[in-house]
């Protein structure tokens, strides 16, 4: 008697449905994982702006509150801080900030003591001029502030630049001066130069970051990433534009922050 030989293996409708499975296993594996990597990446480009952010606002907090600051508090401004000009800035006697642009200011200081550096790095030239305390300082750091065409917060000090941090698509500066009835009380903020009867008691600015990565926004249009850099700041629709001619999807943050020029305060 002849057993009947049985079939093993498998037959084409079972190996077709079993490549139907596997293939929708491995798109939704595939799409898990460009989602987390888009999710990442937008994480991390956040993080960048934030930090970016947090360092442009350190940087020009500590920078701007020195202004004004001299080694002898009962020494006169003026006889402190003459006519001079330097790193591209020229002061009246008496100045320490100065107007230069909307994105792009002057300051000007005395070192407190011989360990203290400008905005590129370098320390005093005499260090014995700090051995007593409260004498005057024969140097005066001049350090101008401003952002390049490659979009970087760039800091100058005679022919020596410093690049702090890139991706600043814009920076403004706001001074909050008093009036010749009221010299110690802030009356307005202006976007232009003041007048010899405006004294700086602040100084406001403004940000804009963008990050390196692109394609970041999916759902949103620049129009509508730009809109509180436009409100806030007040960039005119060339400027506007321009930004947006250079968009490929990237993340913007706007931050704000005001100092007061202590050093000019009573």
């Amino acid at each position: 008697m002849k057993l009947k030989q049985l079939q093993t293996g498998l037959s084409l409708i079972e190996l077709l449905v079993g490549m139907a499975i596997s293939c929708f296993l491995i798109l939704g594996v595939t799409q898990i994982y460009i989602d987390n990597k888009k999710t990442y990446a937008f994480q991390q480009n956040l993080s960048e702006n934030q930090e970016g952010t947090r360092f442009a606002l350190l940087f020009l907090q500590n920078e701007l509150g020195k202004t004004g600051y001299r080694r002898r508090p009962d020494e006169p401004v003026e006889t402190a801080f003459p006519v001079a000009t330097a790193s591209g800035c020229t002061f009246a006697a008496g100045q320490t900030v100065k107007y230069v642009s909307a994105n792009s200011i002057c300051i000007r200081y005395q070192p407190k003591d011989e360990n203290d550096r400008d905005c590129v790095g370098n320390k005093v030239a005499t260090a014995s001029d700090f051995t007593t305390p409260y004498t005057k300082a024969t140097e005066i750091f001049t350090e101008k502030l401003s952002v390049n065409a490659s979009h970087e917060l760039v800091c100058t000090r005679g022919t020596n630049d410093a690049v702090l941090i890139s991706g600043v698509m814009d920076l403004r500066f706001e001074f909050g001066v008093g009036s010749a009835t009221s010299p110690q009380v802030i009356s307005a903020y202006i976007k232009t130069a003041p007048s010899t009867s405006q004294p700086v008691l602040s100084v406001r600015y403004s940000t804009l970051l963008r990050s390196t990565g692109s394609k970041l926004r999916e759902s949103v249009d620049a129009d509508a990433a730009l809109a509180n850099w436009k409100e806030l700041l007040g960039a005119s629709d060339a400027e506007v534009t321009a930004v947006k001619t250079l968009d490929k999807g990237q993340i913007y943050q706007v931050s704000q922050n005001t100092v007061m020029l202590r050093n000019r305060m009573p």
